[in-house]
């Protein structure tokens, strides 16, 4: 089937009402998944294979609570007659059992609301949401590297450090849902009251900028992660003992990771990932660090995310589809216990239930 709109281009919203869905394939079209950032919004018509019937994204609209939950819902009527559930992943705390967003990260105006209650008493087809880094760590696990791994962390570095620890090929959420939140940890004790020694601050891109700028006396405003990494590649020597640095900076931590969860491999996302001598680097220096151990020590198996920017989208089908298989499971113990309602059996399960 043709892709129904222009993959990565940015539209607004009368371009959106000119669309119309397609007669051939229609009905394989069942799920809207949609990627909040705080620019851009992100969606995409996809299958239960995770086939991709087109994509396309939006400026975020997100002055007011009412403005926010309003693009979603509008998303969601330009293809209501073929969608039968709603994708969400978002960035901030996101209880995803419940729907209940503590805060929306970057989307200022989500704050101690269920999102998820709010868009089904609307749109009346099933609405998940989960936050976006376990999305793209699930969808590592689902399609991509993580796939043959039980327990694995995802480390996605873009400006902050976002990621997850999956346990048993699930998402640890933690008593707060702050597990995987990697950009809160300290990095120095010996300034742990600057906010500039969180992980946040010196792990992301931004840190690697802000290396290289100081070293070659160059505006941060000039620098990019594209331009610093075309000078690594020419041999510059000082961006490559930046570089190394950085490197060493985030190897430390993958190293107290692999103490902490024992995982058998760690994937690495963001668009830093696809650049081999980062790779090269993490795996040199990790190699380094496990000489300080009196005794051999398991190196972390550090690998690249096979999904960049469509893995978002893809984690969070994955979050949906779950749900769904769930809620099936759910509804046959209800079918069940319908049948036994009259009997001895029955009246016993039915208050097993309600507790």
């Amino acid at each position: 089937m043709e892709n129904l709109f222009t993959d990565d281009r940015t539209t607004d919203n009368d371009s959106i009402n000119n669309w119309r869905m397609r007669e051939v394939g229609v009905s394989d079209l069942k799920y809207l998944s949609i990627d909040v950032g705080g620019t851009f919004t992100k969606f995409a018509l996809m299958d239960e294979d995770c086939n991709f019937y087109g994509k396309d994204k939006i400026a975020t609209r997100k002055d007011t609570l009412e403005e926010f939950v309003g693009m979603l819902e509008e998303l969601y009527r330009k293809f209501e007659d073929s969608v039968s559930g709603i994708a969400i992943c978002a960035p901030g705390m996101v209880d995803s059992d419940t729907g209940f967003m503590y805060n929306g990260g970057s989307i200022f105006c989500v704050k101690n609301i269920n999102l998820v209650e709010i868009l089904e008493n609307r749109c009346h087809v099933p609405v998940t949401v989960e936050n976006d880094a376990r999305c793209a760590a699930l969808a590592e696990v689902w399609k991509g590297s993580l796939g043959d791994c039980r327990n694995a962390i995802a480390l996605i570095i873009g400006t902050a450090v976002g990621g997850a620890v999956i346990v048993d090929r699930k998402v640890l959420k933690g008593k707060n849902f702050m597990a995987g939140e990697f950009s809160y940890l300290f990095t120095d004790e010996s300034r742990w009251q600057e906010r500039s020694q969180l992980l946040a601050e010196n792990g992301g891109v931004p840190g690697l900028i802000r290396r290289v700028s100081k070293r070659k006396r160059i505006p941060e405003e000039e620098l990019t992660g594209e331009r610093i990494f075309s000078l690594a590649n020419q041999g510059d020597t000082i961006t490559l003992e930046c570089l190394r640095e950085y490197c060493r900076h985030l190897s430390i931590q993958i190293s107290n990771y692999q103490f902490v969860v024992d995982p058998e491999k760690i994937a690495i996302g963001g668009g830093i990932s696809v650049q081999p001598i980062f790779l090269e680097m993490i795996k040199e220096e990790l190699r380094n660090l496990n000489k300080v151990f009196p005794y051999t020590m398991p190196i972390p198996d550090v690998v690249t995310c096979k999904y960049f920017n469509d893995s978002n989208l893809i984690g969070a089908l994955y979050v949906h589809l779950k749900a769904k298989e769930n809620s099936i499971d759910v509804d046959k113990v209800r079918e069940f216990m319908e049948l036994l309602k009259d009997r001895r059996e029955g009246k016993y399960l039915q208050k097993l239930f309600e507790k």
